[in-house]
């Protein structure tokens, strides 16, 4: 059957086994207009109402087809059902999951392998990554951590040492200058490691790598608690990535006297907040698993004192 459009006069050629039988308008392809390509004869009978259906109205519609692609169609209401039941499927696989007590992984930015400026630093440079680092450890921890990758231990590494060299450099500093002797008596502020007169300067230069060892031997210990608390699938990697970017805080040990306990007590809780996101637990399981070793240890500590008088 030759189609031609009353508008603009375009025609083709449509072979008749693939115009549907019911099909009677057409919309051309070039202009877009839609117009009846022929009539088809029905059986006359009564009309018992005097506007259509809207069944009817429906099924009208469905009969306008491109008369450049014809296609048999399935009725509306079919696809209706089809689309009802697909949005049903949908809906049931985007409930399923975790327990609603366990915090949603967010998915790092297009381009980074991680939350962490630190790890971007073709992007923000040197010291802009690591101080925007600091920053969101220090004041957005939760998302920070939510949105946290793996992505190895190099660079968290790396920012831990950074975090402690700048540390022990701003006590080391402090002596120096004799401004706040409280900084010369403490020294490195939470390892116990004392800075006095030459000996400064080995300290200096050995404090990173017993920092390297401390951070391993730390994260060690942590994992294998939370582990026994259903609390690290995130593997020893999330450990210790959290143990190094919650070391962020430490940096206000560079104020003397209040700066380290309260840079301590800081780091203490981002780190807890840093547990919970990337190992996807809870608090108090991320709480059992880090005050379970302080208690052995006191346990231990007690039976060795008991000991003797036994």
């Amino acid at each position: 059957m030759r189609i031609t459009c009353p508008k603009c006069m375009f025609q083709q050629d449509v072979p008749d086994e693939k115009i549907p039988p019911h099909a009677k308008k057409a919309t051309c392809p070039k202009c877009k207009e839609k117009f009846q390509f022929r009539d088809l004869e029905e059986p006359e009978e009564f009309t018992l109402e005097d506007e259509p259906a809207a069944e009817e109205e429906a099924s009208s519609d469905s009969r306008e087809h491109d008369f450049a692609t014809y296609q048999d169609e399935k009725p509306a209401q079919e696809k209706s059902r089809e689309e009802d039941q697909e949005e049903s499927l949908w809906s049931k696989l985007e409930d399923l999951g975790g327990p609603a007590e366990e915090p949603q992984r967010d998915q790092a930015a297009p381009g980074e392998s991680s939350a962490s400026p630190w790890e971007n630093l073709q992007q923000y440079g040197f010291f802009p990554g690591f101080f925007e680092t600091v920053k969101r450890v220090m004041l957005a921890p939760g998302p920070f951590f939510r949105k946290m990758q793996p992505g190895g231990l190099g660079m968290p590494l790396a920012f831990f040492i950074l975090v402690s060299v700048i540390q022990v450099l701003a006590s080391f500093l402090w002596n120096m200058t004799g401004m706040f002797p409280a900084a010369a008596e403490h020294g490195a502020p939470g390892m116990g490691i004392g800075m006095v007169g030459a000996g400064s300067i080995l300290i200096l230069l050995v404090y990173p790598l017993f920092m390297v060892a401390w951070i391993f031997i730390a994260s060690g210990v942590t994992h294998l608690f939370l582990m026994a608390f259903q609390a690290g699938r995130s593997g020893f990697e999330g450990t210790f990535r959290a143990t190094a970017y919650g070391s962020a805080p430490m940096l206000l040990g560079v104020l003397p006297i209040l700066g380290p306990f309260i840079g301590a007590l800081w780091s203490l809780v981002v780190t807890v907040m840093g547990y919970r996101y990337i190992h996807g637990t809870t608090y108090p399981r991320v709480i059992l698993a880090l005050i379970a070793p302080i208690m052995i240890i006191v346990l231990l500590a007690t039976m060795m004192m008991g000991g003797p008088g036994m």
